[in-house]
């Protein structure tokens, strides 16, 4: 059997199932590894799909970190009406465009994709540190933005590492000999 090109739809349909069923990553990866090229994307992909267990462990954090960002995803949309409101009635819809980021960060935090938590994560101190620069023009609301960035900066990096607790920054840890930690 020759190797194919990955297909990661279909791979990651294939891990979920497997880890659902209790197979061990390891094996995961070398089966798909006889299957297909580039071990080091099916290893983040691996890496990055959760157990059923841990979903259950923490389904609670996680859909608290969803609330907050849709409390993020409402508060952009109507800072953006009342901004667009303010300059042409024709502009409304671009209010929408505002919390798209958040609307995708909510949409993979859904699904328990383990990629996003330390992008979330990142990104919302990044944002945390943008409103601490304008502290003085925002007053009351500002505070009150900067206590939900860090409540889900927080949540972000708690759920990611509890979940995935071999995924790190940029992918899958490894071990003092440069072996991928899956397990």
């Amino acid at each position: 059997m020759s190797k194919k090109s990955i297909n990661k739809k279909e791979v990651i349909k294939v891990i979920g199932e497997k880890v659902n069923q209790g197979v061990s990553r390891t094996e995961i990866l070398n089966e798909l590894s006889e299957k297909y090229f580039d071990k080091k994307t099916l290893s983040m992909l691996i890496a990055a799909t959760p157990d059923p267990t841990r979903i259950e462990k923490y389904k609670l954090l996680n859909n608290i970190l969803l609330g907050l960002i849709f409390i993020t995803i409402i508060s952009k949309i109507l800072l953006g009406l009342f901004i667009f409101s303010q300059v042409s009635i024709a502009l409304i819809p671009l209010a929408f465009l505002f919390p798209i980021l958040n609307i995708l960060f909510a949409f993979e935090v859904s699904r328990y994709k383990g990629y996003i938590y330390n992008i979330l994560g990142i990104i919302t101190l990044a944002g945390i540190f943008n409103m601490l620069g304008k502290m003085g023009e925002n007053g009351v609301f500002g505070i009150i933005d900067i206590i939900i960035g860090l409540l889900i900066a927080g949540l972000a990096f708690y759920v990611g590492n509890k979940m995935f607790p071999n995924y790190g920054l940029i992918g899958p840890k490894k071990n003092s000999k440069g072996e991928i930690i899956l397990e």
